[in-house]
């Protein structure tokens, strides 16, 4: 049935307001399901029927397959469902945990898969009590990051909740923290849970909550992710096919230990430390890239200290522990290198500068001296092959004489995944001229050893 212009102008015409707006809801229904229904999900994105009471939902999965998308849309059918709190306007209050604030923002909010896709209604505001996504009925949730002691303290503060959404939890470097303080607040409606995306990595806290009763895993690889181009699932499938990146990155797989490594994880967890003790010195150490691209190796920067008291280590005896402080790793050029490098000499009081010069590395130095002239500096150079190099940094861990203080994610996966005789990636060379420098070798003196 065809309705000219001219009748459906008079028929709006006739119609008194409360017509009008009856029709209005109408048509703003049609359209909203419209859009809703227009979304078809992988196996790995619809959630359980029922997630216990601070329970999860852990869709862990490979590059590509929508984790955050299918999160996004349970965010958005929870807000649209029976309000958790009928007191709250809109509801509900809920909380989105990401790796940084601004992660949260641009991954789960206004990312091609975050709540503005699914929901149009969605508006970010920030005001003096935090950033939030907010719906036109009144209900919200929080963004928050898991990076800084700071976001550990707005976690401790911040408020009740009835839904937590973890995005990348594998790549949070406070996760359990963000676990233990968001768990506290949830605690708003009768059934207050979360839900967690991530690609795994091989952290414990990951590991021990994929193994918990109440929590239902579902998992998605990279191969079966048919709304990628068929052409990029087979070029990543055939240049990590048989390898432990085609497991963990493509196919979603947790692996807990990888044969080989010098690093597992029971070990770095034996030997992490809460915080540093007074240090006698302290290092930052640089393991360059050798170019500066956006595919380019990242550029090595660990923070190091040397304990000044001499504590007992797994043999009973009395020695200087190392500590590893920060990691400041990252692809940049070479000048962001260089000035990360130096405020974190200053803001450590760090003792020197180490850099690593083999490579092409050269660089580091007088780009280092360009920013700050007064900092000290001084080169190593790798003579030995890097097995060699990383071994006895490696028993110095198994010794208890060696320790992570808090959590360093990203570090700590390349140390449980490198292999001797692959490449060893930056982060894990920086973390080896760092505590080579502080206990295996004379200070100032780290060339002629290494």
């Amino acid at each position: 049935m065809t309705v000219a212009l001219a009748d459906l102008d008079a028929r709006l015409a006739s119609m008194g307001p409360e017509e009008l707006a009856l029709l209005e809801e109408e048509l703003r229904a049609k359209l909203w399901a419209k859009r809703w229904n227009r979304w078809t999900p992988y196996p790995w994105q619809v959630p359980p029927e029922h997630i216990e009471t601070l329970g999860w939902w852990f869709q862990l999965g490979g590059r590509g397959t929508g984790k955050t998308d299918g999160c996004a849309r349970y965010m958005v059918e929870h807000v649209n469902g029976p309000p958790c709190d009928p007191r709250l306007r809109g509801g509900h209050r809920m909380a989105i945990i990401a790796p940084t604030q601004g992660d949260a923002v641009e991954a789960c909010v206004n990312g091609p898969s975050g709540l503005k896709a699914h929901d149009p209604r969605v508006v970010l505001r920030t005001t003096t009590g935090g950033t939030f996504a907010r719906w036109p009925s009144g209900a919200e949730a929080k963004l928050f990051g898991a990076h800084t002691p700071d976001d550990v303290e707005r976690l401790r503060a911040g408020g009740n909740r009835c839904l937590v959404w973890m995005e990348e939890a594998a790549a949070m470097r406070r996760l359990g923290a963000a676990i233990t303080h968001s768990e506290m607040g949830l605690r708003i409606g009768p059934n207050p849970h979360y839900i967690a995306s991530t690609t795994p990595k091989p952290r414990t806290e990951l590991i021990k909550l994929t193994k918990q009763a109440d929590v239902t895993v579902t998992r998605g690889r990279t191969r079966d992710a048919i709304h990628l181009p068929q052409e990029q699932r087979d070029k990543l499938i055939a240049k990590y096919a048989g390898t432990r990146m085609e497991a963990q990155e493509l196919d979603g797989k947790l692996i807990e230990e990888v044969e080989g490594a010098l690093w597992t994880a029971r070990l770095l967890d034996a030997t992490r430390v809460g915080a540093v003790p007074d240090t006698a010195r302290l290092v930052v150490a640089v393991d360059p890239a050798a170019t500066s691209h956006a595919e380019s190796d990242e550029m090595g920067i660990i923070v190091a200290g040397l304990s000044r008291q001499y504590v007992p280590d797994l043999n009973g005896t009395p020695r200087q522990h190392g500590y590893v402080v920060d990691d400041l790793s990252g692809r940049m050029p070479p000048i962001d290198a260089a000035r990360r490098a130096v405020e974190a000499y200053h803001a450590h009081r760090a003792d020197a500068i180490v850099a690593e010069v083999n490579n092409g590395g050269e660089w580091i130095g007088t780009v280092v001296r360009q920013v700050d002239p007064t900092v000290n500096y001084r080169t190593v150079t790798a003579s030995r092959g890097k097995a060699t190099r990383g071994e006895p940094v490696a028993a110095l861990f198994e010794q208890r004489a060696a320790h992570i203080v808090s959590s360093l994610p990203e570090l700590e996966e390349q140390l449980t995944t490198w292999v001797p005789g692959d490449d060893s990636p930056d982060r894990l060379d920086a973390l080896v001229w760092a505590l080579t420098d502080l206990m295996l070798a004379p200070a100032g003196n780290l060339a002629a050893v290494a």
